[in-house]
């Protein structure tokens, strides 16, 4: 068998017997057990043949009929070789590899999130509003003091939507990026 004939079902097989994928590219087992009428059975004696599997002991525990494959190395090669490409990280899948610092994944954006003020006697707000800061803790962007949370988040977008137009207004300004809304779960006590 040469490798035109290896099918794609085939592939498979010598790929989820070494435990490889595009993700994981070093194979870290190599055996697949099948038996009489498996659905595997016949693709695999097909790749005994050519020489990318051959048959192992079978461990006591197993059904006396069942048999285990395993991949050679002209298998493994042949495997490892036809693997797909890596898919891209995704921005998130490279904020949780990277070893920077950053305490949230808005960090790792460079996205600032706003904070949540409020107004009336310690745990008995009666006035809330968000503001965002810039990089040296100045308010940039500033809500309402309204009587709920939601109120107090609506006239805060309300004021980041404002801030941005006139952010791209601006002759040679350069564009604020994705600049989202949620609560960063800091808590600013403002006395009455």
């Amino acid at each position: 068998m040469n490798e035109r004939i290896v099918t794609d079902a085939q592939l498979h097989l010598l790929h989820h017997t070494l435990g490889i994928s595009p993700e994981r590219r070093e194979p870290y087992r190599n055996h697949f057990v099948a038996g009489p009428g498996h659905y595997a059975q016949p693709d695999l004696e097909m790749l005994e043949l050519a020489g990318f599997m051959q048959r192992g002991r079978t461990p006591a525990f197993c059904n006396h009929s069942d048999v285990v494959f395993q991949v050679t190395e002209l298998g493994r090669e042949y495997a490892i070789d036809h693997l797909p490409p890596a898919p891209k990280r995704t921005r998130f899948q490279e904020f949780l590899a990277f070893d920077g610092g950053y305490d949230t994944f808005a960090d790792f954006l460079g996205i600032r999130l706003p904070e949540v003020e409020w107004n009336g006697k310690w745990g008995n707000a009666s006035l809330y509003r968000y503001v965002r800061r810039d990089w040296t803790y100045r308010i940039d962007v500033v809500g309402e003091w309204k009587p709920t949370k939601k109120e107090a988040k609506a006239t805060y977008k309300t004021a980041l939507t404002a801030t941005r137009r006139q952010q791209h207004a601006r002759p040679g300004s350069l564009p604020l990026g994705n600049l989202g809304l949620r609560s960063s779960g800091y808590t600013a006590y403002v006395s009455s």
